[in-house]
């Protein structure tokens, strides 16, 4: 791919009336970040990572999206002080911090004391702790629990001058088919369409005896059941997220500064719900770009890209990219050299504010350990650390800054 001088580009992009409308954003600024997860490294290393972003030119982080365990070691009792020390430490270094609503990852403390708040699967077997994104999206108990800890943190950090906004959650994905589950579905159905009468003429139930004579009887169908049984559950999907994220919304609005904008990182081309609903109630949007296996599709990737901006028809963010290559596909290639560089300045072209890595530094073990990073889990910048530091050069220099 050719380079675009970044002068240029930068020129290119704020001309354009349609990429500069982002409410709650500084449209003279460039965001590059890294998610940074403080919880599972000693205090004393925090400095050393802090450093390493700043001269590669990050500045903001991602922190706390998965450390409910660390914020609230057991009910009721929060421990927000080694937030706030990230945050001061960050805020020293000229990096402004996105928190992440812990709720895509519950203590297994709740879990093990409201197991109705894990959710069930189609066979009805139900999670177990030992993951992430376990919770039932639909349970009461769960929403009550995810509320309260984003109501103490925004009571804590809602007027922090470096904390520039929030992400609610993690990649919205499971849900639960359990039998309360299905009865709020029901109930969905009895609001959306009025009458069974209604139903069975919208749905034409009579086609292979499908009529319905009673609320109880419609069932959860996700693969061969009648069209307006499959679209009206994927609408329940959709309702429900968005139901489930304003419940965090609402109490981080009731104590936050509205300078800071609030989000959640969306999949792209992942279908489980409607986009446009769930990203109804946000102040931006905001999407995980991954390639995979593979090597950029510029078109594809472009398309996500534009999909993303249109859900609110103004800027968005890039809460994850990928940094070189990923542990979740058959075949985990590394990306050439450059093009992670072409890929940031790709997302710039589409209306991206901000291009966030995830993540900054590999874990010593778990799930993800093997996914690729800008630094090593001995603490040492890997290869391509220079490339993204290329970048955050680059960024700063389009917005007038100096090209070091």
């Amino acid at each position: 791919m050719k380079r675009i001088l970044p002068a240029v580009l930068a020129t290119l992009l704020f001309a354009n009336p349609l990429v500069s409308q982002a409410p709650a954003t500084n449209a003279t600024k460039l965001y590059l970040g890294a998610a940074w997860y403080p919880e599972a490294w000693p205090e004393s290393r925090w400095e050393r990572d802090l450093t390493l972003m700043q001269q590669a030119g990050i500045n903001f982080v991602r922190i706390t999206e998965f450390a409910w365990s660390a914020m609230e070691p057991s009910e009721g009792h929060y421990d927000l002080d080694w937030v706030n020390r990230a945050i001061r430490l960050a805020e020293k270094h000229g990096i402004a911090v996105v928190l992440g609503t812990p709720s895509a990852a519950p203590p297994a403390w709740l879990t093990q004391k409201y197991p109705e708040t894990l959710w069930v699967d189609q066979n009805g077997k139900r999670a177990e702790h030992g993951n992430r994104q376990q919770f039932n999206w639909a349970n009461p108990k769960y929403r009550e629990l995810s509320a309260k800890i984003a109501s103490a943190m925004a009571e804590r950090f809602g007027r922090d001058p470096n904390v520039i906004g929030w992400q609610i959650d993690n990649e919205y994905a499971e849900v639960s088919y359990d039998p309360e589950t299905k009865k709020m579905y029901q109930d969905w159905l009895r609001a959306h369409y009025g009458t069974l009468d209604a139903l069975n003429t919208r749905w034409t139930t009579s086609y292979w005896s499908q009529t319905y004579n009673d609320w109880s009887q419609i069932p959860i169908e996700t693969k061969y059941g009648n069209p307006g049984l499959l679209l009206s559950w994927k609408r329940f999907i959709s309702d429900t997220w968005r139901s489930y994220q304003k419940n965090q919304l609402d109490v981080i609005w009731a104590k936050a500064d509205r300078r800071q904008w609030i989000t959640t990182n969306m999949m792209g081309w992942f279908d489980e719900y409607d986009h446009y609903t769930v990203s109804q109630d946000l102040d931006l949007t905001s999407w995980d770009d991954y390639v995979g296996s593979g090597h950029l599709n510029a078109a594809r990737n472009g398309a996500a890209h534009d999909l993303t901006r249109g859900f609110l028809r103004k800027n968005f963010r890039v809460m994850e990219t990928q940094p070189g290559f990923v542990n979740w596909h058959a075949n985990n290639n590394a990306l050439d050299k450059g093009e992670v560089h072409a890929m940031a300045w790709h997302d710039i072209g589409h209306g991206a504010d901000a291009v966030e890595y995830w993540q900054w530094r590999s874990a010593l073990n778990g799930q993800e350990e093997y996914h690729g990073t800008l630094v090593g889990a001995d603490g040492e910048p890997v290869p391509l650390y220079d490339e993204v530091a290329q970048v955050g050069k680059e960024f700063t220099a389009a917005v007038g800054g100096p090209l070091r």
